[in-house]
């Protein structure tokens, strides 16, 4: 399956753009394509904000290794591949292609939403009414009812490769405002068109046109604005990305090389990986599968649907391959970032177990 090998790409000579920043714990920055002037985002490991000390060598491999075992499995995800800049101080990382072309599109991330919804929501002291409920109220209040599939989807992803950090950034929806220009404009061209119709449609392009102008000065959206939105603007809901946080890349060598050999340790960590996303009525995290029993038991149609999907596409021997090669194409002089042959182990046995674990809801 060479299509779900991780490409390795030298970015040490691309130009780095200064005029964006982005937050997070994690070494990240936006480099721009030489040839064909595309916008990717490179980012490397964890970091320690006071001392800036890489926390988790590997994990820009978990979120390669989940992208590519999501794909796999039929999840909509942001593609991660291997990059290299020698000017960088971690120097390797995980590269993805911008999902937005700037002035042109906009993702906007779930928080906007949600303090959008409930402007009294802090989401640094307010971490228990983060719920799936509190998720879903906020998309029906802003139109997006059909998205609300999307979230139970991604919690599927994270029960499959332990995702404890889908915070409200972690997750969004894209915004085509050139798109949406564009259509409004070929439809003015009809000559069937009404005269009525053409105001509302002339409308809707100004909206649009005003959003680019928003976003080009980095100015925030008002609830009003944002409720606009799904009225005027092409949208849809972003592919599933910054999924690092997962397959054990908080452990030492020395751990994992335990965790391999002792399957109590492995289940044990399992059962106690938790989902950042509530449940409404109870104060603390749920472990990702209670979530999913909560899913099966208040929207069984679509969550098994996703389980159903998962167990079709899953075979065993094609998720070790997927990891065994996922550092195939990096070069034998940085062979010291390949993942060891213990880590991509645990991985595999992670990633087949909780998939095993998640079947049986069926």
């Amino acid at each position: 399956m060479t299509n779900l090998e991780a490409t390795f790409t030298d970015i040490s000579d691309w130009q780095k753009n200064i005029y964006y920043s982005t937050g997070g714990t994690r070494s990240k920055k936006i480099v721009i394509h030489p040839f064909t002037n595309d916008e990717y985002f490179f980012k490397g490991s964890k970091i320690n904000k006071i001392n800036e000390e890489t926390l988790y060598p590997t994990e820009f491999w978990s979120e390669i290794v989940s992208s590519k075992i999501g794909q796999f499995l039929g999840f909509p995800m942001l593609d991660y591949n291997v990059a290299y800049d020698k000017n960088d101080r971690q120097k390797i990382g995980c590269i993805s292609k911008s999902m937005v072309l700037n002035s042109e599109n906009n993702l906007t991330e779930g928080i906007t939403y949600l303090t959008g919804y409930d402007s009294k929501y802090n989401p640094e002291k307010d971490q228990n009414k983060y719920t799936f409920q509190f998720i879903q109220n906020a998309l029906i209040d802003f139109n997006f009812t059909d998205y609300i599939k999307n979230i139970i989807e991604i919690i599927i992803l994270d029960s499959i490769i332990g995702n404890s950090d889908r915070h409200q950034e972690n997750w969004g929806i894209i915004m085509y405002y050139r798109s949406s220009i564009d259509k409004i404009n070929e439809e003015l061209l009809n000559p069937k068109v009404k005269f009525w119709s053409k105001i509302d449609m002339k409308f809707k392009r100004f909206v649009n046109e005003f959003f680019i102008l928003l976003h080009k000065e980095e100015r925030q959206i008002s609830k009003t604005n944002l409720k606009l939105h799904s009225n005027t603007t092409l949208h849809k809901f972003a592919p599933i990305y910054d999924s690092g946080c997962c397959l054990g890349r908080e452990h030492t060598d020395e751990k994992v090389l335990k965790m391999i050999n002792d399957q109590q340790m492995i289940q044990a960590y399992i059962r106690k990986g938790e989902s950042e996303i509530h449940w409404e009525g109870y104060l603390k995290k749920r472990k990702h599968f209670e979530l999913i029993q909560l899913l099966i038991e208040n929207y069984p149609t679509e969550t098994k649907k996703l389980i159903v999907r998962v167990e079709k596409k899953y075979k065993s021997d094609s998720i070790k391959e997927i990891i065994d090669n996922i550092d195939i194409n990096v070069p034998t002089d940085l062979i010291n970032f390949k993942l060891s042959e213990t880590r991509k182990k645990l991985m595999f046995k992670l990633v087949t177990l909780r998939i095993e674990k998640l079947i049986q809801y069926l």
